[in-house]
């Protein structure tokens, strides 16, 4: 066995407005697993991408408001604790509020590298929410993902 158990720790969280995410792997285990913590400050986002591996996201139960998913056409809110899977290929963004920021935790089945991020659309012409987006994004449920999902 070549790798021992070993701990890391994050940065402590920081609110705040603006400016850009600030990510910091923790864990980039080859074929095995990477896991960190990403930021957003309110207003920031990630545009449209994929990923080559499954994703597991946990918004931090201590983030300042939800975070928000964007997949099958249209924005989710994803409160503090939760957890959200994307399989290998999914295309889904994320974005902060307007107002909040949150904390996401993520894991990939392999390295960051493995893993890749690739990109949908132009990343330079992508936005986050908008504010009435943001007012009208559901909490998915099982049932909101199936009425989605039935909607041309």
């Amino acid at each position: 066995m070549a790798v021992r158990p070993y701990i890391t720790y994050p940065k402590p969280y920081r609110r705040g407005s603006g400016g850009n995410l600030s990510a910091t792997p923790l864990i980039n285990e080859p074929g095995e697993v990477s896991f960190g913590v990403i930021d957003f400050t309110a207003g920031s986002f990630r545009p449209l991408h994929g990923h080559r591996t499954w994703e597991l996201i946990v918004v931090d139960s201590l983030s300042e408001g939800p975070g928000f998913i964007h997949f099958d056409g249209r924005w989710w809110r994803v409160d503090p604790g939760a957890a959200v899977f994307i399989p290998g290929g999914s295309v889904h963004g994320w974005s902060a509020g307007n107002a909040t920021g949150f904390r996401m935790v993520w894991f990939y089945g392999g390295t960051r590298e493995e893993a890749g991020r690739i990109w949908h659309g132009n990343p330079e012409e992508a936005r986050g929410i908008s504010p009435g987006e943001e007012r009208n994004a559901p909490l998915w449920t099982p049932e909101a993902g199936e009425a989605a999902a039935r909607i041309p």
